[in-house]
């Protein structure tokens, strides 16, 4: 049943993102492949947008504030279009994709999905890392208050102080909707959102980032499409580390507002401009909040199809009345792309990363497609490289620009991970956290576009070889039995079998698990039956003790590790096992309302090390008497203070 459960979560999160979106992007005037993919960011800008006023209109979270917030976006969309550009001739054009170009971004996405149902291995099993304690105690959070504005979620970790006014919810927002529509539990929820900006999500947006750039022939698409999936970058890796679901879902949007950009600039009608400069704006919320990594990320690639149009232009036989609005355009653009640079970095005690390699390392990875310890990629390498020496040769707009996404990626990481110089390293990266793994994830929308006109030239040189096949009917077999096996097979049976089984390790629930155990979650799993609804549970977060929330569905006084402690809950965590009945800590307890205990032993995330002396003796503490013990994962309920 639990397949069949993220089956119907998975197609929820398609119903949820893709009906508001795909409404809102056909009424704008989008068909075909564009309005599939711009349907993507325009569904959960609605959503985002939803879930910010919803508290300001006494709202709770759920469908109806979606429903009501694409009532007024679409009637907005439709003045738009209907007012303003009612002729025909202003709507932008996009060439159609082949048959076998659909077909190929299908198979991809297939592929993706068996990837990371490989990679989750049972729909049940959580990411067992950091950065998903917040995750998924955050939908539970969402559920119970009502509400997953991106300035009331950081309450639940900072809610007494105050202290995070804004956190980026987007990932929580769809995720919990998932689980209001289908009644699946949180892990299964998360993990079908997942999957859908993983398998569904990313794979069309570059397949039309590629076609914009490089047209629709079909051996540029197949390999795009191929590309598209065989590179541990993204997203398994931002799967597999962190967990860094909102960076990943904010990554696999950017590439539509990047091809949209890209027609602007092409178009000759001020008409047609404008429709599409409309369809990038709505796209911002949606990556905005969903990570401001990605909107940085966004604004790297922009600026450099940007610029590419601008020098072209500079250096043409236009107008100097044109150059001159285009340029003060573009200047007002700079500023505007170096002030969000600056104020969308996190604060400063969290970018703390250090450089990781050499500058040679760095340099090296980025050539052999091998980016953050991944295998050497050489299928995809050797397409890079192809492709970046036609791309050189050709000097078209688009190739350029192409050239230009892997100099700024390429730029990027490799400052991140061999940079030793703190502050320029801090200036460039520091809107990623100055962390490797934030920036590598970045190189794929660089290499799938060179990747893909490297495939077509070798296609073009393979058609030469088969046409002196003497027999004909041979050719097409042998081709598609030659593309198959180069474009999917090498690199699926090489790089990325061993990046799925890596990511796996980060899923698998054992009995040395980094965030709970076997025996920690079947505890956790036992509490329903053990203890009250509104009981309130203290544990180290750091041991997975905070995980209650989201999988048992009861109140933890530290749903995460990076709380704000207030002077009630140090008192408890200093001195809970010595407790007495009317002392201090019978106080803060009776504040708190406390009522059992979860001990997880020492083993902590990350390897980290916290003590909290009042949690160290319970075993042999009177202040605390065991109800239930799976191995060394305890309950206790606190008798001490009455």
């Amino acid at each position: 049943m639990v397949w069949f459960d993220l089956a119907l979560a998975v197609l929820a999160t398609i119903g949820i993102v893709l009906i508001p979106g795909l409404l809102v992007s056909l009424v704008l005037g989008m068909r075909g492949l564009a309005a599939g993919a711009l349907a993507v960011p325009a569904g959960v800008t609605i959503i985002v947008l939803a879930a910010l006023a919803a508290p300001f209109a006494g709202m709770p979270w759920g469908v109806i504030p979606v429903v009501l917030v694409t009532v007024v976006i679409t009637a907005v969309a439709a003045v738009l279009r209907f007012a303003l550009w009612r002729d025909r001739s202003s709507r932008p054009t996009f060439p159609r994709v082949s048959v076998a170009g659909i077909a190929a971004w299908c198979t991809a996405g297939v592929v993706v999905a068996v990837q990371l149902v490989f990679v989750m291995g049972d729909p049940q099993n959580i990411s067992q890392t950091f950065d998903n304690i917040f995750h998924l105690n955050a939908i539970r959070y969402a559920l119970d208050t009502g509400s997953v504005s991106p300035l009331t979620i950081g309450s639940m970790t900072s809610g007494p102080t105050g202290g995070l006014p804004f956190y980026p919810s987007g990932w929580h927002a769809v995720a919990t909707l998932v689980v209001q529509v289908t009644g699946v539990s949180i892990p299964i929820a998360s993990n079908a959102v997942m999957v859908f900006f993983g398998a569904f999500a990313w794979p069309l947006s570059m397949f039309l980032l590629v076609r914009t750039l490089f047209g629709s022939s079909t051996p540029v698409l197949v390999t795009a499409a191929a590309m598209s999936i065989a590179l541990p970058a993204f997203p398994l890796l931002l799967v597999e580390y962190g967990v860094l679901f909102p960076y990943m879902m904010s990554l696999s949007m950017i590439a539509v507002p990047i091809a949209l950009v890209i027609e602007v600039c092409r178009q000759e009608s001020w008409g047609a401009r404008r429709l599409l400069i409309v369809a990038v704006l709505g796209t911002l919320p949606a990556i905005a909040i969903a990570h401001p990594g990605g909107f940085v990320a966004l604004i790297v690639f922009t600026t450099v199809a940007l610029g590419v149009f601008w020098l072209r232009l500079l250096f043409s036989d236009a107008t100097r009345r044109r150059k001159g609005v285009t340029s003060a355009w573009a200047a007002a653009y700079v500023l505007v792309a170096l002030a969000a640079w600056y104020l969308l970095r996190p604060p400063a005690d969290a970018r703390t990363w250090g450089n990781t390699e050499t500058l040679g390392q760095a340099v090296g990875e980025v050539l052999t497609v091998s980016v953050w310890g991944a295998p050497v990629n050489i299928v995809v390498a050797a397409l890079v490289i192809v492709g970046a020496v036609v791309a050189a040769r050709r000097r078209t707009a688009t190739d350029w620009i192409a050239l230009g996404f892997l100099a700024a990626a390429a730029g990027l990481y490799i400052v991140v991970s061999g940079l030793p110089y703190w502050v320029p390293r801090d200036i460039l990266t520091g809107a990623w956290y100055n962390n490797a793994p934030r920036l590598a994830a970045l190189l794929p929308f660089a290499w799938v576009p060179l990747a893909a006109i490297g495939g077509a030239r070798l296609w073009a040189i393979l058609g030469g070889l088969l046409a002196r096949i003497p027999r004909p009917r041979l050719r097409p077999v042998l081709a598609a039995l030659v593309a198959v096996v180069v474009l999917v097979v090498v690199p699926q049976v090489g790089s990325m079998r061993q990046a799925v089984a890596s990511a796996h390790g980060a899923f698998v629930v054992t009995e040395a698990s980094p965030l709970l155990t076997t025996d920690e979650l079947a505890l956790i799993e036992r509490l329903d039956a053990e203890i009250p609804e509104d009981a309130v549970i203290l544990g180290s977060p750091w041991t997975g003790t905070a995980l209650a929330y989201a999988l048992a569905d009861r109140q933890v006084i530290m749903p995460h590790t990076l709380m704000d402690i207030t002077d009630d809950m140090s008192v408890v965590l200093d001195g809970l096992d010595t407790a007495r009945a009317g002392s201090e800590v019978c106080d803060a307890v009776d504040r708190l309302g406390i009522d059992y205990v979860l001990d997880f032993g020492t083993q902590e995330i990350n390897n980290e090390k916290h003590d909290y002396k009042g949690l160290d003796r319970l075993a042999s503490s009177t202040a605390v008497e065991e109800i239930d013990a799976v191995g060394d994962a305890v309950l206790y309920e606190v008798v001490a203070c009455g």
